[in-house]
């Protein structure tokens, strides 16, 4: 298998302005969506170069992996197994002509935010695949903004978005 650096990645869960009684907070996830443009299976490792290291959880916060193969199926993808070296998703068999959407981010899971706590996460994603092997590769950051509040003591979703991040050599990669 040949490998190649694909793109750079940011995930995190903190306070936007600590202090402020109604706790703007950001989570922000990275996607990276592949679609096999040859004509038989593809088996595609992703592989994340983490700095600093990624946190399980830290008690409020905690990393949620999964993937979403070509037929719309969620795919819960452990953690812990994410973690293990090398850190990534591991060899998925992607089918010929099918797209798969890879996510990794922190998720909140305290009820109350607590703006001590947050977590964040950057480095690089590779990919490694046979030779001839052709993919489509895009790569996304989306974030979900969220504000506590104290009177109905719920999170409520403010606002969402998403952008695309570049990839090294463009979108199309052949191995």
């Amino acid at each position: 298998m040949s490998t190649q650096l694909v793109a750079s990645f940011e995930v995190l869960a903190q306070p936007i302005a600590p202090g402020v009684p109604a706790i703007p907070y950001v989570e922000q996830g990275s996607f990276l969506q592949i679609t096999n443009l040859g004509t038989t299976a593809a088996e595609v490792e992703t592989i994340y170069a983490p700095s600093p290291a990624f946190v399980t959880s830290n008690g409020a916060i905690v990393l949620a992996t999964n993937y979403i193969d070509g037929t719309g199926k969620i795919n819960a993808y452990s953690a812990s197994v994410f973690l293990e070296p090398a850190i990534g998703f591991g060899t998925q068999s992607i089918p010929a002509g099918a797209t798969w959407l890879f996510g990794v981010q922190y998720v909140q899971t305290a009820a109350a935010p607590n703006p001590a706590l947050s977590q964040s996460t950057r480095g690089t994603i590779s990919l490694a695949a046979a030779a001839g092997t052709k993919l489509l590769v895009l790569a996304t950051i989306r974030q979900v903004f969220t504000n506590y509040n104290a009177t109905t003591l719920a999170i409520e979703d403010v606002a969402e978005a998403a952008y695309a991040v570049p990839t090294v050599g463009g979108p199309l990669i052949t191995f």
